[in-house]
């Protein structure tokens, strides 16, 4: 009788020894991998969501806090930047785009965007997006 695989293992990488060293089946296309993460304002943690309590947050943080406007159907062309910094939604909806993986934002959702990842932003809906952008100096 043919024993079932666990689940958790079938998800685990597959090694091989090639008589050197160790390595895994799986082929990437860069050596790095971003996974874009993303924080939701909790109003019953956080407080109320305003313009002050957001920009307080993140330069406690040591950030410098910009704020910046789109119109509706703005498309901010895909950027590579040199620093790490934070992209967060006042209001209106962005849809956030970090190496090829996509997330529409509304308000009080933030994303860390980290250096050498290109990021595309385009404003979605017919309402202009209020967002601030905190850089680490």
């Amino acid at each position: 009788m043919e024993r079932p695989l666990d689940p958790y293992s079938a998800r685990l990488p597959r090694f091989s020894w090639d008589g050197q060293r160790w390595s895994t089946q799986r082929r990437w296309r860069s050596s790095m991998v971003f996974l874009m993460r993303i924080d939701r304002w909790d109003s019953r943690l956080d407080g109320p969501l305003t313009e002050d309590t957001l920009r307080r947050k993140y330069e406690a943080q040591g950030y410098r806090v910009a704020q910046r406007a789109y119109p509706p159907g703005t498309i901010v062309a895909a950027q590579i930047y040199d620093r790490d910094k934070v992209d967060i939604v006042l209001s209106g909806l962005l849809k956030i785009t970090l190496d090829g993986e996509s997330a529409i934002l509304a308000a009080g959702d933030s994303v860390y965007v980290p250096r050498g990842a290109m990021r595309r932003v385009e404003v979605v809906g017919s309402t202009p997006v209020v967002s601030l952008e905190a850089v680490l100096p």
